[in-house]
């Protein structure tokens, strides 16, 4: 008999993996085709999937003025904005998916990755609107996966529950799930994941990235 199996996906975490892992082999970023399948490949031949639990924020859609030129930046308008609202629809259509949104805030402007490096290395350029990025942080997300484990554990509706996540909040409700008689296994990218999530988890899988 097939064991069933619930997967809870910190989304944002394992897309900026992939990204990271897949560099140069995604024109179009970590498309919903891309994240459903490096989901899947861990799923195992005598496994069987009662639902994909994916967690993530809808993108920042305010306004808000650049601190350099003060200019106006209408986040809803911009490619970013439309690529993420396109990836989040398509991916819920998928097979067994459950979408579980939180909410982005936006948390101040702060200076571009690219920006810093130079200013590390001793050049002292002025700063351009270019060189700002507006901080956004995703709210409730961890409580949703909480309360999701939480819930999949108390109710029996799984034997199985695989954590794709590197947060270490995490640990509380992989400790009630293992206490509930729920087998719970935490999934990485390359090995590398937090050596206090490993300690409470049953069982480790790893992802090879794929595009």
């Amino acid at each position: 008999m097939k064991k069933k199996i619930a997967l809870l996906v910190d989304g944002e975490w394992l897309r900026r993996r992939l990204e990271d892992a897949l560099k140069g082999k995604l024109p179009n970023g970590v498309t919903a085709d891309v994240m459903y399948r490096n989901i899947n490949q861990i799923v195992e031949a005598d496994e069987e999937i009662f639902r994909i639990f994916y967690y993530d924020c809808p993108p920042f859609d305010g306004i808000e003025t650049n601190p350099i030129d003060q200019s106006r930046v209408e986040f809803k308008t911009q490619g970013k904005y439309q690529a993420r609202h396109r990836f989040l629809s398509e991916f819920k259509s998928k097979d067994f998916v459950a979408m579980r949104l939180g909410i982005a805030k936006q948390r101040g402007w702060t200076l571009t990755e690219s920006y810093i490096k130079k200013a590390i290395s001793g050049k002292h350029l002025p700063l351009c609107p270019t060189d700002v990025l507006l901080s956004v942080e995703q709210k409730g997300v961890d409580m949703r996966i909480g309360i999701d484990v939480a819930t999949l554990a108390l109710k029996r509706i799984v034997d199985r529950v695989i954590l794709i996540s590197g947060d270490i909040d995490m640990i509380p409700a992989m400790k009630l799930a293992r206490r509930e008689g729920i087998q719970v296994v935490l999934v990485g990218l390359s090995n590398q994941v937090h050596k206090s999530l490993d300690e409470d988890a049953d069982l480790f899988r790893t992802i090879s990235p794929i595009v």
